[in-house]
């Protein structure tokens, strides 16, 4: 049976999901091939105003942790990596809201231990809702090869299927040159990707809703979940108030919903488990 990889990409924080076992120590990976699945997601961004954030993708590259020598002793680093994708996929990020992935790929890969992503990242454009477009300029190291580090290593074992996230975080990839709050104050956007990779097997969900007096839900509140007094993921409520934020690593993390107007809501302790979905809502106070 083959191993499937699955690679996946979401809205704001992007996330590439690979379908295949992720260990930190697993030496159990069989002989043969797996099918590697890669999905991407998004998170938050100044989306009232923005109609589109899109991404141009030609390449992407998978690096094994078995170091493969030359005639001379020397390791050859490109021998260590498989191409999983090569063509022309654009994404729209903005679509990726909220627990929503894209499919990129799915390829079989031999089994084994893989430690980083390598993804080749072409054009970016940034279309506003009035119409206005801005084609940003690619970082040297996005177009020759944006690496994100999988913690722990993906482990692909012959018909075992698993899943790699990579967030995309827009919030932080998409810097809003001028001033954010109306069309015409904004003067462009610098593009310098920021993405992390979760083993899914290894992740769990917190989602829930943001109300305004128990029964008005809050659109567009910012949801953030944050390790040692850094924002690790962060997701914008939609109309309904609601929010997902997908790919959590398991653990305990402090929460903060916000929004202009509104008092923000710190909670002090959110628990993260493997495999299962933590429900916290919040309820906002106008100031």
């Amino acid at each position: 049976m083959r191993n499937l990889v699955r690679v996946s990409m979401m809205l704001l924080a992007g996330i590439l999901i690979f379908a295949t076992a992720c260990n930190e120590n697993d030496d159990s990976a069989k002989a043969g091939k797996g099918t590697v699945v890669i999905k991407l997601t998004d998170a938050p961004f100044p989306v009232s105003l923005v109609d589109q954030a899109l991404v141009t993708i030609d390449k992407i590259e998978i690096r094994s942790t078995v170091e493969v020598k030359n005639a001379e002793g020397e390791t050859e680093n490109e021998t260590l990596y498989t191409v999983l994708f090569e063509g022309e996929k654009v994404v729209d990020l903005l679509d990726l809201q909220n627990g929503i992935t894209t499919d990129l790929l799915s390829m079989d890969i031999e089994a084994g231990s893989y430690d980083l992503i390598r993804m080749h990242v072409t054009s970016s454009k940034v279309i506003l809702k009035d119409g206005t477009s801005f084609d940003l300029k690619i970082p040297s190291g996005s177009a020759s090869g944006l690496k994100i580090k999988i913690a722990p290593e993906l482990v692909v074992e012959s018909g075992v299927e698993s899943e790699v996230l990579l967030d995309f975080d827009v919030s932080k990839s998409f810097k809003v040159q001028g001033n954010m709050n109306t069309p015409a104050g904004i003067k462009g956007f610098m593009f310098k990707p920021v993405i992390r990779a979760m083993c899914q097997k290894y992740s769990g969900i917190v989602e829930g809703k943001v109300f305004e007096n128990e029964t008005t839900p809050v659109a567009e509140a910012h949801v953030q979940i944050i390790v040692a007094d850094t924002v690790y993921s962060s997701a914008l409520t939609d109309a309904t108030g609601s929010y997902a934020l997908i790919g959590l690593p398991a653990g305990n993390y402090k929460m903060v919903c916000e929004k202009e107007a509104y008092t923000p809501v710190l909670v002090d302790l959110v628990t993260v488990k493997v495999r299962e979905t933590t429900v916290q809502d919040f309820l906002l106070i106008l100031k």
